[in-house]
């Protein structure tokens, strides 16, 4: 059982605007300025940036982040779909899912976007899951996170970052939410509340148009805001007043059902991942897979919940159930990611490596190039041939050069294979993109030091050096001004 909406203050403390969180305005909807307009005055991109790598580096010591490779890919690929209709370009969206089952969303600032695992089981539908995603995305193409900053709240990033991370873990520890409030925030609390209220409106407009752009059925959207105002209704935060969330009325969800219907495609496309990668959520997170695979092979179910029964088998150490269940679904869909990859897993976990690398291989031609395959491909390589897996990798991040797990998986061939200077090169990119910049500086020198005699090398790692320490040096300038 879900607990509704216990993190949604979190959001807005770090100048997150959470979903539906916020009270309807007595204006008309439509009525609503364009509230992206003019902020760059007052912050710019490239601090916006700054203050989102910060909030999410705090973040990330405090939260659990889900890291199965397929699920993050689907939730960044149903983003980058939503991102192309958005006509945003000022800098890429990132996404990520928090273990956390409450039902909750929020946008950081710099394009950072994550969704509470509570809220992704608690959609019916992708429709649902992208209008969450577009509604907290408009956030981000209208600035609001940056203009909550610039009309000068009185915390700074730090300060707000540490307490929604509190916050977020007062829904399993109520007592550290307690002792965060107590820290004298409370004024600053309502004050955000207050800053954003008229952001939620413009954020159910411009997501309203990026899901009829992106081919989404906008209804999805107000069909969520349904079932909030269902628990909302509930009376959970009746006897905790700083808690409590402000209600999503009934006017509120009218006005976006006008503009749904309004908004509504004449086609509608809908991907099958969405149904297997909640299935695959679910599995991981359940704390009794072989119970929950007992019960589903009672049940007729369909392929996915199939599946799901193969990913709880694994969980619990039996992949030989799995594997049978698996080779059945892999006959009526081969092309089907989902269990083609938890295919070659259950084989490896068999120490059935050929076999495995065969469906990683016929995958790979169905989906040529496709990142996480070869990345899969190039570890089970990795022990038999590692100078082969670091060939394939290599080529992969030509194509993918930003995607971390490639960079991790070719650092890791490039050690096996005897190439220590590539090694530390790729550890060196990847902590960049981690922003963890002190830790790549480090590794970019001693990639460095191990260049001699390669002028070419030497060149590019002296400009990544010289970057990454421009970036410290203002990390440390801009930390200094706001303390």
């Amino acid at each position: 059982m879900h607990r509704p909406l216990a993190g949604s203050l979190a959001g807005a403390l770090a100048g997150m605007l959470i979903m539906a969180a916020q009270p309807a305005l007595a204006g008309p909807y439509d009525n609503l300025p364009d509230m992206g307009e003019a902020i760059d005055r007052d912050i710019s991109l490239a601090e916006e940036l700054a203050m989102g790598d910060g909030f999410m580096q705090a973040l990330k010591r405090k939260a659990t982040f889900i890291t199965h490779p397929l699920l993050n890919h689907y939730v960044q690929s149903l983003g980058e779909r939503l991102a192309a209709a958005s006509a945003w370009n000022a800098y890429p969206f990132h996404f990520t899912i928090i273990q956390d089952d409450t039902i909750n969303a929020f946008a950081a600032p710099g394009g950072h976007i994550s969704l509470f695992s509570g809220l992704i089981l608690h959609t019916d539908n992708e429709n649902e899951l992208a209008g969450v995603m577009a509604h907290e995305m408009a956030h981000v193409t209208q600035r609001h996170v940056a203009r909550m900053i610039a009309g000068g709240a009185s915390m700074n990033l730090t300060a707000l970052a540490a307490l929604a991370a509190a916050i977020l873990v007062g829904g399993s520890n109520p007592q550290a939410a307690a002792a965060a409030v107590n820290l004298g925030m409370a004024g600053a609390i309502q004050q955000q509340i207050n800053f954003t209220r008229d952001h939620e409106y413009e954020a159910d407009r411009i997501g309203i148009q990026i899901l009829s752009g992106a081919g989404f059925d906008p209804q999805g959207m107000v069909s969520f805001f349904e079932k909030l105002a269902r628990q909302e209704g509930d009376g959970f935060y009746v006897h905790n007043e700083l808690l409590r969330t402000h209600p999503v009325t009934t006017n509120r969800i009218a006005e976006a059902a006008s503009r749904a219907r309004a908004a509504r495609p004449s086609k509608v496309f809908n991907q099958p991942d969405y149904a297997y990668a909640k299935a695959t959520l679910a599995a991981l997170l359940d704390p009794r897979p072989l119970t929950s695979a007992g019960r589903l092979s009672k049940a007729a179910g369909d392929d996915v919940e199939r599946y799901q029964r193969a990913l709880l088998l694994n969980r619990a150490g039996r992949p030989q159930e799995a594997l049978p269940i698996l080779l059945e679904l892999y006959g009526k869909a081969a092309d089907n990611l989902w269990i083609g990859t938890l295919l070659a897993e259950t084989r490896r976990q068999l120490n059935q490596d050929d076999q495995a690398i065969e469906v990683l291989r016929a995958q790979l031609d169905l989906f040529p190039g496709h990142p996480l395959l070869t990345m899969q491909l190039g570890q089970l390589w990795m022990a038999k041939d590692p100078e082969r897996a670091y060939s394939l990798l290599r080529q992969a991040l030509r194509d993918n050069p930003s995607h971390t797990g490639l960079l991790q998986a070719f650092a890791d061939a490039a050690l096996r294979a005897g190439r220590r200077a590539e090694h530390h090169e790729a550890m060196g990119l990847f902590f960049i993109q981690e922003r963890r910049l002190p830790e790549a500086r480090a590794e970019l020198e001693t990639a460095r030091a191990l260049s001699q005699g390669d002028a070419i090398s030497r060149q590019r790692l002296d400009a990544l050096i010289e970057r990454v320490e421009t970036e410290i040096i203002e990390a440390r300038r801009r930390k200094d001004q706001h303390s």
